[in-house]
């Protein structure tokens, strides 16, 4: 829906898909998105998905291709009845999850052409052995040019479907964040692994070879990176702000599932370990710097001593998927709830990487802190930081917070001085 937002560089967002479609005039375009618009039917996803439904609509999607899921999340939000105002479904789920709703396996957009034959673009999705052969039998000549092309969820099937001759391309299930050219070059067909995370826009040109005859279709592809210089769509803007309206409305940080922690540790706050680490804890306090909007003061801020602060100024401090990172043991009990419940457990902090303190701090120090501990990797992801892991030392160094290690002393006895020892370095 969205780029993480913690760091600069991020690709994605639904807000600016308008202006990679936009490079296409929209009487040469079908816009289509292959499914799978949620991993799974939490609160928060039927939530999403809501919303991303409403996105495709203002972006003028041509067809969307719903998967089991999809049909089932869409049921559950109450939307099934309504999609095809929005856009054209295809789907490949089985009759027994689509029968009252009749979607179809393909679909179809004509393009006319004042110079010679149009083109019919025919999207097709299938799972199964049984629908690639139903949908060959379906397979109508047209006086225009056609164009095939399969959205594949079954990689099993690849190989089947590529003997299929009328198929120009194949969309298969993802490989990475990017869409792939799977296929050589100028081979039919064109087959693409699907990107992930709306970071890439894959875009298909179709060209026509009117030289032969029947007209020959010609199909290129390159990916499009959605870049967060691109203008943005103020309606889908809005749309998300209203996203983040009913996730807080709905008060999914209170429902944030938790795991027990062991032997009865407690999470207790940053401020519990000033006592005996005050060095540690003003470090922490204060570096890696940061600019806090508003304050008339220029006393420095640590990144991470204010790191629920950035989620605040972009309104998504009421986000599970947000704070999860910006804060201290939301996944255990005794962890982060909310900021008016357990404000002691706001940022990222001494816990965080070194476990709950609660028996460290009762037996001042003599009980050492056990896990569960963060790593850094946990939440500098290549989703949320996007430039952590290629510069992570120095990421690291930013956060230095202990005093360098004394250097080795050593105790030697001095000629003459047999009694009086005298420390060497």
């Amino acid at each position: 829906m969205k780029p993480c937002g913690c760091s600069g560089g991020q690709l994605g967002g639904l807000e600016r898909l308008d202006a990679v479609f936009n490079t296409v005039p929209s009487q040469n375009r079908l816009i289509l998105d292959t499914g799978a618009l949620v991993p799974e039917s939490t609160e928060q996803n039927l939530i999403k998905f809501n919303v991303i439904v409403q996105a495709f609509g203002l972006l003028g999607y041509d067809v969307v291709n719903l998967t089991g899921q999809d049909i089932t999340i869409a049921r559950q939000a109450g939307l099934i009845d309504g999609l095809n105002r929005l856009f054209n479904c295809i789907t490949s789920a089985p009759e027994n999850q689509t029968s009252e709703i009749n979607f179809p396996m393909k679909f179809t957009k004509q393009f006319s052409s004042a110079e010679g034959p149009g083109i019919d673009v025919t999207i097709l999705t299938a799972d199964t052995a049984e629908q690639l052969t139903q949908l060959k039998e379906s397979v109508n000549p047209s006086s225009n040019a056609v164009v095939f092309i399969l959205i594949l969820a079954n990689p099993d099937l690849i190989e089947a479907a590529s003997n299929l001759s009328f198929i120009d391309s194949m969309l298969i299930p993802p490989h990475s964040d990017e869409p792939t050219l799977i296929s050589e070059v100028n081979k039919k067909p064109v087959i693409i692994a699907q990107g992930r995370l709306g970071k890439y826009v894959g875009q298909i040109n179709i060209d026509i070879d009117s030289s032969s005859q029947p007209a020959k279709p010609q199909l290129s592809f390159r990916s499009v990176a959605v870049t967060e210089d691109l203008a943005q769509n103020q309606s889908l803007v809005e749309l998300y702000r209203d996203y983040q309206r009913l996730v807080k409305e709905a008060r999914l940080l209170e429902k944030h599932p938790k795991f027990p922690l062991p032997a009865h540790l407690q999470y207790v706050g940053s401020k519990s370990c000033k006592l005996c680490h005050d060095y540690e804890y003003q470090k922490w306090l204060t570096s890696p710097p940061v600019v806090i909007p508003g304050e008339k003061t220029t006393t420095q801020k640590g990144r991470h001593a204010n790191a629920m602060l950035s989620l605040v100024d972009v309104n998504s401090d009421y986000d599970p998927e947000c704070v999860v990172c910006h804060v201290i043991g939301m996944d255990y009990e005794t962890g982060f709830i909310t900021s008016a419940q357990t404000p002691q457990l706001e940022d990222v902090g001494c816990e965080n990487c070194h476990g709950p303190g609660s028996e460290h701090v009762r037996s001042l120090g003599a009980i050492q802190t056990a896990g569960p501990k963060s790593t850094c990797t946990d939440c500098h992801t290549s989703e949320h930081s996007a430039d952590y892991l290629a510069n992570e030392k120095q990421y690291n160094d930013k956060v230095i917070h202990w005093r360098p290690p004394k250097a080795p002393q050593i105790r030697r006895r001095i000629i003459g001085e047999p009694n009086s020892p005298k420390i060497v370095k």
